[in-house]
This record gives structure tokens, C-alpha cells and sequence, in this order.
């Protein structure tokens, strides 16, 4: 039986991709890249550091990390104050689960960062759990994010449902163990790893879909 439903935040819960990829072109123009479009899917769902640490070797970037890391944030931070949204159908969702699940956030993003988007969004009251970048020894496609997560919730992988969209985070998803929905838009379908379903918008989450995927009723309350 589910109990928990664990969500990605970027891509999943709030629409906020094309706003990251709309800072760091801008920050790596600064240093005459132009990042081709295929690269995304590469990036997408790594930790910060992780990403500055690939862009650096990727494009042969001798700037510090922590100057990157500075100015992209300042470069995100002014793009979200600007665009900032949850993603189409989550509200929508969240309100039809919590009443019958645990529901986390396991992100990449770091605290302080997420800080800036819950300023703005009210994220933390929406879960009850919630594990940010660097919490963990490993991140994302490591499965530890999803593994802590899952042991704070008091949940087993395979009570737990995972909302993902980027190719680092469906992997890490899978190898916790639990079920997992990749959602498109972030990242070309073709490229995905495993997953137990695949959609294109949050509203296609039902209580059909997870009992076909599962294999069982996911709540009594909302068993046929």
C-alpha cells in the first residue's frame, strides 16, 4: 500500500527550468559559451555543485567554482523573483493527496536558495518532509536523497511514490527502490532512464494510474 508521495521540486513542482536555464546562459555568456540545447539533459537534477563542477570541465572554464556559484546565483535569484511559478496541476494535486498521504520534497537545490523560493511560494507547509542539496553525503543519481527521505517519512521503498523529471533524479528515484513517474518537459522522453510510468501533466496522477503501477489500491479512501 502507498504511503508516501515524494516530489522533485524543480520541473515537478514548480515550473522553474526554463528560468535556471535562462540565468546560466546568461552567466556562461560572460564567458563566450553558448551551452548547446542537447547539454540541458545532462545538467538537469545535479546538485549545484555538481553542475558548476561539470561546466567548469565541460567547456574548460577556469573561473573558481565559488565564483560561478555566486553569480549564478545572483543571476537565478533575479530570474525567479520575476517568473517564479508552481507548475501547471500541483496545487491542484497536492490538495487531492494530503489528505491520505506523507508527502516530501527531495531537491537538489541548496537551502539557501530554496529559502528564496519559499519566500515566495509557501513550499515548506505543502510537505512534511523535506530534504534540500548538500543534506547528504551523496546527491542525485545517488539514491541517499530519496533513501533519507524515505527513513524520516517512516516509509518502505516500496510504500513510496516518486514524482521526477530529470534524468539524475529518475535514477536516483529507481534506485531507492521506490515507484517511479517520470514527467516530461524537462528532458526528451527518449532519454529517460527506467521508470514505472511516464507522463506529460500532473493531472494524469490518479488513483488508477498508481494502482496500475503498483499493482494494488492506493489508499482504502480512494479504493473503487
Amino acid at each position: 500500500m502507498i504511503k508516501t508521495i515524494l516530489f522533485d521540486l524543480d520541473g515537478v513542482v514548480v515550473d522553474s527550468e526554463p528560468l535556471y536555464q535562462q540565468a546560466e546562459e546568461q552567466l556562461f555568456a560572460e564567458y563566450g559559451i553558448n551551452i548547446p540545447e542537447s547539454d540541458w539533459q545532462h545538467f538537469r537534477g545535479l546538485s549545484e555543485t555538481s553542475f558548476y563542477q561539470l561546466a567548469r570541465k565541460r567547456y574548460g572554464i577556469d573561473a573558481p567554482l565559488e565564483t560561478l556559484r555566486t553569480k549564478g546565483r545572483r543571476l537565478v535569484r533575479k530570474a525567479f523573483a520575476e517568473g517564479l511559478r508552481f507548475r501547471s496541476g500541483f496545487t491542484d494535486l497536492q490538495r487531492q493527496l494530503r489528505p491520505d498521504y506523507r508527502l516530501g520534497l527531495v531537491t537538489s537545490t541548496p537551502l539557501e536558495l530554496f529559502d528564496f523560493m519559499d519566500a515566495r511560494l509557501r513550499l515548506r507547509p505543502l510537505f512534511d518532509g523535506l530534504l534540500t542539496g548538500g543534506t547528504t553525503a551523496h546527491s542525485k543519481p545517488h539514491p541517499e536523497p530519496y533513501l533519507v527521505m524515505l527513513k524520516q517519512l517512516a516509509t518502505e521503498p516500496r510504500q513510496a511514490l516518486v514524482i521526477e523529471d530529470s534524468v539524475h533524479g529518475l535514477t536516483s528515484a529507481w534506485a531507492s527502490g521506490a515507484w517511479t513517474i517520470a514527467i516530461t518537459g524537462s528532458v526528451p522522453e527518449e532519454v529517460m532512464p527506467r521508470r514505472h510510468a511516464t507522463i506529460a501533466h500532473l493531472s494524469e496522477i490518479t488513483p488508477g494510474l498508481i494502482a496500475g503501477i503498483t499493482g494494488q489500491p492506493i489508499a482504502t479512501a480512494q479504493a473503487p
